[in-house]
Formats: C-alpha cells, sequence, structure tokens
C-alpha cells in the first residue's frame, strides 16, 4: 500500500513527505497534526479510536481494513524490535502480509508481550529476532535490517528460509516448557480468574541458579537462558498474573510476573487495578493495596535472608525491579536479584489467591 518507509529518529529533521504514516512509535515533534497519521501502541497515543489494537502491527492492519485519506507519502518507524518490523512490513508489503495476519500478529505479540503463538509465528519471531542481533552488533543501520527482515519474512512464515533448521530447533526451550506443563512436570494451578501458579521442581529446573530466576528482556529470542519462558505461560495465561515458584536445593525462588502487554497502550485487555504506566517500559506506579497486604504477609512469615519487594516507586527496589518487567515482585536480595526464600509454593499461593480478581 506504501511505497516508501523510513528508520528516522525522533530527535532528527522531518522528512521530506507531505503525509506520514507514524508506525510503533509517536511522531513527537515530527507529527503534524491533520496531515500525519499515528498507527501505534506506545504512550502516548494519537492513534485514533478506530484503528486501536494491542500491537502497532495489529493496529496497521486495522488500517489497511479502513484506510483513512490518502495518499500517504511515506511510513516510519523510529526504533527496531520484531513488532516495529512487522507493523510497516504490513504497509508496504500489504498483499502478502494479509495472507498472513494471524501469524504476523502472533509474531508481534511475542516479542513486545512475552505472548503465545503457534509454530509459523514462533518461527516468524525468532528468526527475525536472531536477524537482529546478528545484524545490530556489525553496525548494520536499522533500515538494512529492515529490508533484509522484509525479504524473509515470507520464507520465514512457509519454511522455505535457509536457517529453517536452525531456527526451529533453537525454538525447542518453549516447546519443551509447555510439554512440562502439559505432563504435569511443571505443574500449573489457576486461582480464579487472574491468578496461576507454576510450581517447578528442583529435577526440571536443574542446578543453575541463574537459568533458575532468569528473567527475559523485552523482544529477546527463546533460547536455554530460562526453564520455562513467560511466551509458554502465556499459552493459558496471557491475561493473569502469574506466580512462577522454583524449586532449588536449599529453598524456592518466588517471582510474580504480570502480563506483559501492560506497558502498551492496548485494547479490551485486563488490566491490574492500580497499575499505571508512564512513557516507555519501565517506569509505572503500582497502587494495589490487596497486593501490597499480601507481601506483607509472606514477609511476616518469611525466614530466608531477603525481602518480598514489589516495583512501585515507593520500594527501594523501585529500579531494580521495574527494570525486571513483567517481573513485578519477588522474594529478592538487597540488588533486587531472586532470594532463597523458606516459604512453600503452597504458603506463596494462599497469600496471594483473591489478590486479582
Amino acid at each position: 500500500m506504501i511505497g516508501r518507509f523510513e528508520i528516522v529518529d525522533s530527535n532528527a529533521a522531518r522528512p521530506a513527505a507531505e503525509r506520514i504514516l507514524f508506525c510503533d512509535g509517536s511522531g513527537g515533534r515530527l507529527f503534524r497534526e491533520g496531515a500525519d497519521l499515528e498507527l501505534s501502541h506506545w504512550r502516548p497515543n494519537r492513534t485514533p479510536r478506530e484503528y486501536r489494537a494491542d500491537t502497532s502491527t495489529g493496529i496497521c492492519f486495522r488500517f489497511l481494513d479502513a484506510p483513512q485519506g490518502g495518499p500517504w507519502t511515506v511510513a516510519i518507524n523510529n526504533h527496531l524490535d520484531v513488532d516495529g518490523i512487522l507493523s510497516v512490513y504490513v504497509l508496504v508489503h500489504s498483499r502478502h502480509a494479509l495472507t498472513e495476519r494471524e501469524t504476523i500478529i502472533s509474531a508481534a505479540e511475542m516479542g513486545d508481550f512475552w505472548g503465545w503463538g503457534e509454530r509459523k509465528a514462533q518461527r516468524l519471531f525468532q528468526g527475525l529476532t536472531r536477524l537482529m542481533d546478528e545484524l545490530r552488533p556489525r553496525g548494520v543501520v536499522p533500515r538494512e535490517i529492515y529490508e533484509r527482515a522484509f525479504g524473509r519474512i515470507p520464507e520465514l512464515i512457509d519454511r522455505t528460509d535457509s536457517e529453517t533448521r536452525a531456527i526451529e530447533a533453537s525454538l525447542e526451550p518453549l516447546t519443551r516448557g509447555v510439554s512440562l506443563v502439559e505432563q504435569g512436570a511443571i505443574v500449573r494451578t489457576q486461582h480464579g480468574p487472574r491468578f496461576a501458579h507454576y510450581v517447578i521442581p528442583l529435577s526440571v529446573a536443574g542446578e543453575d541458579d541463574a537459568r533458575a530466576s532468569y528473567v527475559p528482556g523485552f523482544n529477546e529470542a527463546i533460547s536455554e537462558k530460562a526453564v520455562l519462558w513467560p511466551q509458554a505461560r502465556a499459552r493459558w495465561d496471557d491475561e493473569r498474573v502469574c506466580v512462577v515458584s522454583t524449586e532449588r536445593a536449599g529453598g524456592w525462588f518466588h517471582a510474580v510476573w504480570f502480563p506483559g502487554y501492560l506497558w502498551a497502550d492496548t485494547e479490551n485487555r485486563w488490566l491490574v487495578p492500580g497499575m499505571r504506566y508512564h512513557d516507555g517500559m519501565e517506569s509505572y506506579d503500582l497502587n494495589h493495596p490487596p497486593l501490597a497486604d499480601a507481601l506483607a504477609r509472606l514477609q511476616s512469615e518469611e525466614k530466608g535472608e531477603g525481602q518480598w519487594a514489589i516495583g512501585n516507586g515507593a520500594s527501594p527496589f523501585h529500579h531494580a525491579l521495574q527494570s525486571q518487567f513483567p517481573v513485578v515482585c519477588r522474594f529478592a536480595d538487597e540488588a533486587g536479584g531472586a532470594a532463597l526464600s523458606q516459604l512453600p509454593p503452597r504458603q506463596v499461593a494462599e497469600a496471594l489467591d483473591g489478590v486479582f480478581i
């Protein structure tokens, strides 16, 4: 639909363009009211109500369903991630994108929200993420990465990409995590509509504390770094708070994971009461008294060396935990990392049961 795209930093000069579609990012001072259009889930958000969706990729699909005005000169993004690449792809390579709409949106959710996607979406997410991880350290400019990604998107989806075998092998930790839950080796218990508890025994978690407590970063490729990837949990608990209790030789690591989409301006998704995100991904306010009371109860019962910490503004763990989103609470050491709790999973689940409704 759009014959031209640019990757333009928000501090750069406005491109020579009459009408711009700003995809997956605010146009900021470059935005011209009445001439441009924002198609983004980032805050602050000027996307027209009729186009709002969860991901920017989904928003761009909705724009294709009912284009506004025209002709549009250029599609612009200001950063590099899977949702950014796919949102621009939807506008520039619309014919193919429309034939794979569900897969493309799911891949964007895997990157931006730590969400679940079926196998085609997994290959697309993993292939694009590996491509970025390969090219960025070599100094390849974002526009070239976008162009290379555009060329590979159809092949990643239909399994004709030259790296398909390696990409599918690299997804094994995600597949394994889902299987372990399905088989009951990792025990999943749902407590009400908005809270699920995962218990990972030592026999599954292994001896590596770093792996047992790993929190994947935004848009991070699936790897062996984590025991149970949040994308696996999202298969069942996309809109639930999840407590993950991981057994260690002398106790447990406990972490409270919030839904990964909360940082974005999404549509029709459950929101944790009292949580308000600012611009960006690592700045939020969290005022949820039932959660605070539950953590205080756990702290009073705890015998381990550490503290039940929460990433709100009043906490000394504010910055450490906000940088670990979607983990929002955990039993933590002085640096905000995982500490060894002496409370069994059942006791933690009982304290948190009924907090999220």
